[in-house]
This record gives C-alpha cells, sequence and structure tokens, in this order.
C-alpha cells in the first residue's frame, strides 16, 4: 500500500507538472499570436517616409553654413529644421504605431539577434526623438523664428538665453553622428540578411508583391475514376 500511494503521488506530481508546461506553452503561444509576424502598410509607409527624409536632412544639414550668434537662419536652415520637425512627427506616430500594433521578432533568428534587433530599433527611436528634439532647441535657444517650410509658424520653445538649453542644443552634432552609426550598422546588418544570409528578414518591411494566379493557357483535365475490382 505505501508503493501505491507513492506511486500515485509521483504520478499526480507529474500531471501537475505537464499541466503547467502545457499551460505555459499555451500562454507564449497567445502572446505571440496577439503579434502580427509582417509589419504592416502603416508601419511601412511610416517607416520609408522617415528614411527618405533623413536621406535629405543629412546633406542639407552638412552643407550648411556655420552657425554663430547673432546670425538669422536662411533658407537651408528653414528646410533643415523643417524636415527635423516633420521626422519628429513621424517617429512619434510610428513609436505609437509600433506600441499598439508589436510585431513578434522573426522566429528564425537565434534569441541573442531577436534580443539585439529589438534593442536596435528601440535605440533608434531614442535617438531621432534627441536628434530632433535637440534640433528644436538648439534654434528656440537662439531666438529664431521660422515657419515650416515658410508657410506655418513653429512654436518657439521657451529656452531662449538658457544655460542648460544652449548645453543640450550643442548635442546636436553628436546626435547626429550617434543616429549615422547606428543607421549605418542597421543598414549593414539589412545587407547581411539579404545577400549572405538569404533568410528573407528584410521581406518584412518591403512591400509585398500581390500573389497572381496563372490560369492562362491551362486546359481542363478529365479524370476517368475506374470501378474498383470486386476482391476475392
Amino acid at each position: 500500500m505505501p508503493l501505491l500511494r507513492t506511486g500515485i503521488r509521483n504520478a499526480c506530481s507529474a500531471n501537475r507538472y505537464l499541466t503547467r508546461q502545457t499551460n505555459t506553452k499555451q500562454l507564449k503561444a497567445r502572446i505571440i499570436m496577439a503579434k502580427q509576424l509582417h509589419y504592416g502598410t502603416t508601419a511601412k509607409v511610416f517607416h520609408w517616409l522617415v528614411v527618405a527624409l533623413l536621406i535629405v536632412q543629412y546633406p542639407l544639414g552638412k552643407f550648411m553654413p556655420d552657425i554663430h550668434r547673432g546670425m538669422k537662419p536662411g533658407d537651408a536652415m528653414t528646410f533643415h529644421i523643417s524636415f527635423g520637425i516633420t521626422i519628429l512627427a513621424l517617429i512619434v506616430l510610428r513609436l505609437l504605431w509600433r506600441i499598439t500594433h508589436p510585431v513578434a521578432p522573426a522566429s528564425s533568428l537565434p534569441a541573442w539577434q531577436q534580443l539585439m534587433s529589438e534593442a536596435v530599433h528601440w535605440l533608434l527611436y531614442a535617438l531621432v526623438l534627441a536628434t530632433t528634439m535637440t534640433g528644436w532647441i538648439f534654434a528656440s535657444e537662439r531666438g529664431w523664428s521660422i515657419r515650416l517650410f515658410f508657410a506655418i509658424p513653429l512654436p518657439t520653445l521657451p529656452t531662449e538665453g538658457s544655460l542648460l538649453a544652449n548645453s543640450i542644443g550643442k548635442w546636436h552634432g553628436t546626435m547626429e553622428w550617434a543616429l549615422l552609426l547606428l543607421i549605418g550598422a542597421h543598414v549593414a546588418a539589412a545587407m547581411a540578411h539579404t545577400f549572405i544570409f538569404r533568410d528573407r528578414i528584410m521581406q518584412r518591411m518591403l512591400p509585398e508583391k500581390p500573389t497572381v494566379a496563372r490560369t492562362k493557357g491551362l486546359k481542363p483535365e478529365v479524370v476517368v475514376m475506374k470501378p474498383a475490382q470486386d476482391r476475392v
């Protein structure tokens, strides 16, 4: 009898352990299924709009005249700040969309690569926000009156003459270089997945090609069913 009771207890413990394991796996599966497996159209539009604007923004900032105290913002500076504010608005919308429409990491990647990918994405958001905000603070601290693409007056932050704002504004150039280096690493990783590993990770952010069923030239085929022979 003691052996029987021991066996029953062991069987019950094993059953509870298997039940917990099953429930844990089901919970993880539900969490993953709650996330999209691919980026949707809205996320892709936000992503590539920011990419296009950054491609314009960096050369524009590079070839602007030197900035000194007391100067008036010219056309190049107006465009630079206008593009920066547009990027800021887009990245805030992109961030909100990412939070409300999460995307599951690519299951084909090792766990450490999934972790690195998530970290790089969030760091990119943080650096874009920091770069655009320090630029806005930089312009406001100098008391510049800027119109968004020469049309809409931009509000200036209440930082004119502030020593703290002046210190923060000076970080704008550093943030630009840090963002550029991180973008370079991000692009290099995307190219490696596309041309070296060939694991189609890049396809998650590219436009989807519609699947077209080709029926032209196909002829219907008639299949004659033979009656089954009686078995003896």
